[in-house]
């Protein structure tokens, strides 16, 4: 009797591909095959195949040509069918060319399929589970016409025939009306493989009133063996052993003791498959009830019990028997919530055999597919035990190794995998299910509550931060699931930089202000002081990651791997202190970052790297207190800080730079770093660029808390977002408040804590060469752009960087991200702003105005298009050359002065153009020390006096 639990069937599914041999063919959507033993065979024999890409699509329907061509591999072999012909088109929609029409010619002369009355047979038409079924009963041997598989009624007759000889084991829900999928065929010819063929005494047909009539002896009737080897084992002669006398069928056990068969074919394993338990249990379980559960009606008192294949100790299975399998008594720890107990039942021999198989969780530590066996190596994270549960068991070298479809993972994914022990290697291997949520809370070894929904621990739980009494409520998990649905990983929820802060000062509810506070340092670099839900004050100091609700509350939670050079504390004493020592104090005298170098001595005997992914925030303090925070993305762009000045003579290391960093889990890969560099020697670090995209520019904009400012749509490094400039600039800002007519790159961004940019520096020489002009041009190559010039030969071609930012501004000042350089279109009138990095020679960063209708962007109403515009003043009169001009064209130029970064209009001077460049003077009366803008057009000329 086979009796089967609902509630595990995906278990047993998944558990049973633990027994498939390296020799088995793995597909790319391995995972994905319900039916994997009948895949496996069916292909192994070469029936049915995959796909060319390495798939094997399992429910993708079959249609009726292809069902023709599964039959004839299975009568004539693969080989001798791919030979099969048509001379004439054997239905009027099969022409003799069709793929299948020798396939379906074939079927049709032994009768095995049949066409419409319409004298079609449909070739791309799918097939359903009867006209399948009956495909196959025909190449068994049965009889269409004896056995009723004709007129209304047929599919009765085909279901009930099929049905008896087991064509249809294995699918529980088969519907005969619905297509067949591809992995659907493969099961039932798996099963036709050993169904027992038929044959009928001599037949004659005779004419009776004007109808033919069949006349047979006798009903089908079994196939003896004959001289056909049984390879199948058993009575009379089965399909294979006469069509595929080189596949072999044998019982035995698989390597976890479970009753299983073996297949090979041609000598050539294709793989052990275990056989379906009579029940499976995924706890520990009452010996009494095994007994229930499988109408036992007399004792097994010695039934053999398996533990990951090693024999373990044998239990009584009896009626009422209280015991479980795993008790004090015997196997003692060896089942527990998520072990798999599968039981199976001899009914002749009255034989119970009990196998225990663990699930452990692991991590894809690499693959390897440059090899003829490619495999994946599996780092487990759960604690694997011999039968004693205690003496652990070293899942390394070759061991770990385990072969696969490398397709199907990828480096650092969580997986679930299973271990015999009797053969000492990984048996199966697959991606494990995670949820991601907000912990509410947990019971010590017994389950936690994620996003409000409870779940059990697995037997071989691990937690990535090494100890469960390490989570904190309401923060954030990922955790792996299973394949009963119980926790079998926690994880920290991954976070990017952006995510974090560092700790600056907090304070409790039992302060003078009597309530919890925190000020931190954000990885923009801007500091915000803020309301949080409970006490933090033990985190000050470190790093965190935050959260914040609807109410603007924060809920902090420290960041995993924090590190420290040092002892690096915060700096509570008078501004005086702060000049000398910045904010913080207690740091190492031999830090060393360099500028584009991956490694970073922390410091002596400490080194650990940045990547293109680190931020960097790092604060220096001037002498009057007042300290800056400048952020940094990736190493390439970081400053070099060191505590030894290289520029003095002698050099003297008398500098501590403090440094609170986090590292990706168990590396030394820095992800986030707040750095205190105050009087270190800090250079040639490049901090994020920031494009302005004029033509979005919003009027002045007053808030409810009388801040002024312009909303800009902007590109932040590599993000697209808006900002808000604040409409006075602080003292040295280049950034122009309020312009509406030149898109402005600039870099060195501050933010006040309303989050308002309050000045930026120019580009500077020592990082970029900035380029601006006009013409956009695309070039051959996969990395090649021309700029300037009115055609692509007159441009100048430059190499764009790989990682390279470029972005389209429409006429409205709505950014696009370009992602590939293949993607931009040459366009003689559109303007840009390119950053040429000067280390590497290529294009960093490529922002490219469109035009709209010829106009260039920009120009206003008049229509002007210039390529330059420069200006000198002296004496009352600034003189103005423009280029590009048109003779004749009229060309309004505008001074405004430059007042705390807003544009204050002065003049408005119109000038007639000459051919090509205009000089003109305009009478304006300049104040020295000032700085002026000249606009002509989508021309800007900054001015000083």
């Amino acid at each position: 009797m086979k009796k089967f639990l609902s509630l595990v069937l995906a278990l047993v599914m998944t558990m049973s591909l633990v027994t498939v041999s390296a020799g088995a063919k793995d597909f790319s959507d391995d995972g994905s095959i319900t039916y994997k033993e009948a895949v496996d065979v069916i292909s192994g024999i070469g029936v049915v195949d995959g796909y060319s890409g390495g798939d094997f699509k399992p429910t993708e329907v079959l249609t009726r040509g292809a069902a023709a061509k599964i039959i004839c591999n299975l009568i004539l072999g693969p080989t001798t069918a791919s030979y099969l012909s048509a001379d004439t088109a054997p239905f009027k929609d099969v022409p003799v060319t069709n793929v299948f029409a020798g396939y379906i010619t074939y079927c049709s002369q032994q009768g095995i399929i049949n066409g419409y009355a319409d004298g079609t047979f449909r070739p791309t038409a799918t097939l359903s589970g009867n006209a399948f079924m009956k495909m196959l009963l025909g190449a068994l041997g049965y009889d269409s016409a004896i056995e009723g598989y004709t007129g209304a009624n047929w599919t009765v007759a085909v279901i009930k025939q099929a049905a008896g000889i087991g064509l249809d084991d294995g699918n529980d829900e088969f519907v005969g009306s619905k297509a067949v999928t591809r992995e659907e065929a493969a099961l039932y010819a798996f099963n036709m493989l050993q169904a027992t063929m038929v044959e009928y005494d001599a037949k004659t047909s005779v004419d009776i009133n004007g109808a033919t009539v069949t006349i047979a002896g006798d009903k089908a009737k079994e196939v003896a063996q004959g001289s056909y080897d049984n390879n199948m084992h058993k009575p009379n002669l089965q399909f294979a052993e006469r069509y595929f006398d080189k596949l072999d069928k044998t019982e035995t056990t698989d390597d976890f003791a479970r009753p299983a068969t073996k297949w090979t074919f041609k000598g050539d394993k294709i793989g052990t498959y275990a056989d379906a338990a009579d029940v499976t249990y995924t706890s520990n379980v009452k010996l009494g009830d095994i007994y229930s559960d499988l109408d036992m009606s007399e004792k097994d008192k010695n039934a053999e019990v398996y533990y990951n294949g090693v024999e373990a100790d044998d239990v009584a299975v009896s009626k009422g028997n209280t015991v479980k399998v795993s008790s004090s008594s015997a196997n003692n720890k060896l089942v527990a919530d998520g072990s798999t107990v599968e039981v199976f039942y001899d009914e002749d021999n009255n034989d119970v055999t009990i196998c225990i198989i663990d699930t452990y969780v692991g991590t894809i530590s690499s693959k390897e597919e440059k090899v003829s066996d490619p495999y994946v190596v599996v780092n487990s994270e759960s604690l694997v035990t011999e039968k004693d549960a205690s003496t652990s068991v070293s899942i390394s070298g070759s061991k770990a190794r385990f072969e696969t479809n490398t397709d199907n993972f990828e480096e650092d994914d969580v997986v679930l995998f299973t271990y015999s022990q009797s053969a000492d290697e990984i048996k199966s291997v697959v991606k494990a299910e995670s949820v991601e949520g907000t912990l509410d809370k947990y019971t010590l070894g017994k389950n936690l509550t994620l996003a409000d929904t409870e779940y059990k621990y697995s037997k071989n739980i691990a937690f990535s931060f090494g100890s469960e009494t390490s989570m904190t409520t309401k923060s954030d998990y990922v955790i792996y699931l299973d394949t009963n649905g119980m926790v079998i990983y926690v994880d920290e929820q991954e976070f990017d930089a952006s995510q974090y802060a560092y700790v600056l000062y907090t304070q409790s509810s039992n302060s003078r202000f009597g309530k919890d506070q925190v000020q931190l340092v954000m990885s923009d670099g801007s500091v915000k002081t803020v309301d949080t839900d409970d006490d933090y004050t033990s985190l000050e100091g470190t790093i965190v990651y935050y959260r914040a609700d609807d109410k603007g509350e924060y809920a902090l939670r420290q960041a995993a791997n924090v590190h420290k050079n040092g002892n690096p504390t915060i700096t509570t004493t008078a501004d005086a202190s702060i000049a000398t020592n910045g904010v913080l104090s207690g740091g190492a005298n031999t830090f060393e970052m360099k500028n584009t170098r991956a490694a970073i001595t922390t410091k002596t005997g400490t080194t650990v790297y940045g990547n293109s992914e680190t931020v960097f925030v790092v604060a220096e303090s001037d002498a009057r207190g007042k300290t800056d925070y400048s952020v940094y993305k990736g190493i390439k762009n970081a400053p070099t800080i060191m505590s030894d000045d290289p520029t003095t003579s002698p050099t003297v290391e008398t500098k501590a730079v403090e440094m609170v960093y986090t590292t990706s889990g168990s590396s030394d890969v820095v992800t986030f770093a707040f750095i205190d560099a105050t009087g270190a020697y800090v250079t040639n670090g490049k901090r994020d660029v920031v494009f302005l995209a004029a033509e979005s520019a919003t009027k002045k904009i007053t808030d409810g808390d009388n801040n002024q400012y312009y909303l800009y749509n902007a590109v932040v490094d590599d993000e697209i977002t808006t900002v808000k400039v604040k409409a006075a600039q602080d003292a040295g800002s280049v950034v122009v408040a309020g312009n509406d007519t030149v898109n402005q790159v600039v870099t060195n961004a501050d933010y006040n804590n309303k989050g308002l940019l309050t000045s930026a520096d120019a580009i500077s020489t020592s990082d970029y060469t900035t380029l601006t002009g006009t013409g956009v041009w695309k070039l051959s190559g996969s990395y090649s752009i021309g700029l300037g010039g009115t055609t692509a030969s007159a441009s100048v071609r430059y190499t764009v960087a790989s990682d390279a930012k470029m972005y389209y501004i429409d006429t409205d000042g709505v950014i696009t991200k370009i992602d590939d350089v293949k993607n931009i279109s040459s366009d003689s009138t559109a303007t840009y702003i390119g950053l040429l990095d000067v280390t590497d020679g290529d294009i960093a960063y490529l922002f490219i105005q469109e035009v709209d209708n010829g106009k260039q962007e920009g120009a206003g109403n008049s229509g002007v298009v210039l390529s330059g515009i420069s200006a000198s003043y002296s004496s009352g009169t600034v003189t103005v050359t423009l280029t590009g001009t048109n003779a004749g064209q009229v060309y309004p130029v505008t001074i405004s002065l430059v007042n705390g970064g807003t544009l204050v209009k002065l003049t408005t001077a119109n000038v007639t153009g000459a051919a090509t460049t205009t000089t003109a003077t305009i009478s304006a009366a300049l104040s020295a020390g000032s700085t002026y803008m000249v606009t002509c057009g989508d021309q800007s000329f900054v001015l000083g006096v």
